[in-house]
């Protein structure tokens, strides 16, 4: 790290900055929000560290994550992984480019969402991955009664991940105070491999926002997709050179996984949610809404001048702050100089694509 600033020194700015954060919408933070923001931090400081990044340099940036980390209740540190950070090169108005720190969902992050915000969802079973080969037949419907699916697999691995299925548990009847009183009932939410294709079409549509002829290249993208399959895109060295297909979608060892994690965010994003609360909604939009993601990463390519050690002196003088209810629908999160920047992009790459993770939004 360019300047030798400690973990302790980060935390003790961040840690309370997220709670005032919070409290400005109405929200206590719980010990498991505070365990998640910690943890996330520690992930955080540790990118900066093997990457020789200031904070100073990322401080909005880490704040904005922070934040989501902790209305979201994502831990870093459950195993399967609920997020996961690494380094993104952006570019900033000024055409220069900076290293940030880019946050994503993976493993069980999306099913902790869905237990946690999913409207009557009581229980989420383990989801199927149904590979090419395995036998698998449909539910079917005799009236209102359902006949569930069968899925019996080959054992064979390395064959493509063709559906995923999330059998999930709802109530049904009405809402008592013992939720063990209401009855439950079995639901199969499926989706097909193909349908991430409208996925890498929109990662696509993205990419080629700033670029001069992007009309054409979206009309030759069209074309080629109407009559291809979502690998037959992904395999064309003309598509990945128009749409400027990122690595993280491409190649060999984080393609299917990319895939994947596609298939489970369209499956989770279906579902109706509940969170009567603004900043949470609007946590969860920008953390799994590619064109929101999009219209935020401005927000945090200027990070304040003032250093940590000042920064973190003055947090500890601040009186904390009264609860009071955001004015507006929706939580202020930013600087009032910085909001008449927000509707603007930049353009990003990854700077070390990991194989596990999403390289750009879609």
């Amino acid at each position: 790290m360019s300047n030798e600033v400690s973990l302790t020194k980060v935390s003790n700015y961040f840690v309370p900055q997220i709670e005032k954060q919070l409290r400005k919408s109405a929200l206590d933070m719980t010990p498991y929000q505070k365990m998640c923001v910690t943890g996330a931090m520690q992930q955080i400081y540790q990118v900066m560290v093997d990457n020789d990044m200031d904070p100073n340099d990322v401080r909005n940036n880490i704040s904005d994550i922070l934040l989501t980390v902790a209305a979201l209740q994502l831990n870093a540190n459950a195993e399967p992984r609920e997020i996961y950070f690494q380094t993104r090169n952006s570019k900033d108005r000024q055409r220069k480019w900076h290293k940030q720190i880019e946050m994503g969902i993976e493993g069980d992050g999306n099913d902790a969402l869905l237990s946690r915000f999913g409207r009557n969802v009581a229980y989420v079973h383990p989801f199927w991955l149904v590979r090419e080969g395995d036998k698998f037949e449909y539910p079917k419907h005799m009236g209102i009664k359902l006949t569930p699916p069968t899925w019996e697999p080959t054992g064979e691995t390395d064959k493509k991940v063709i559906r995923v299925v999330y059998p999930i548990d709802m109530y049904v009847g009405p809402d008592y105070d013992d939720d063990l009183e209401r009855e439950r009932t079995t639901e199969y939410f499926i989706t097909e491999r193909e349908q991430v294709k409208n996925n890498l079409l929109a990662h696509m549509n993205n990419n080629i926002m700033r670029e001069k002829d992007k009309a054409d290249r979206l009309k030759k993208i069209k074309e080629f997709a109407k009559d291809h399959t979502l690998d037959e895109i992904l395999d064309s060295s003309e598509m990945i050179h128009l749409g400027k297909i990122s690595p993280a979608w491409r190649e060999p060892q984080s393609r299917e996984t990319m895939i994947i994690r596609k298939m489970r965010n369209n499956i989770v994003k279906k579902i109706p949610k509940d969170f009567n609360n603004g900043l949470v909604q609007l946590k969860y939009e920008e953390a799994t809404n590619d064109s929101l993601k999009q219209m935020r990463k401005d927000v945090t390519e200027e990070a304040n001048s003032e250093d940590f050690d000042k920064a973190v002196e003055n947090n500890a003088s601040e009186k904390p702050a009264p609860k009071e209810q955001p004015k507006s629908g929706e939580p202020e999160i930013i600087d009032k100089k910085q909001e008449s920047d927000s509707n603007e992009s930049c353009e990003s790459e990854p700077s070390q694509p990991a194989p596990t993770t999403e390289g750009e939004p879609f």
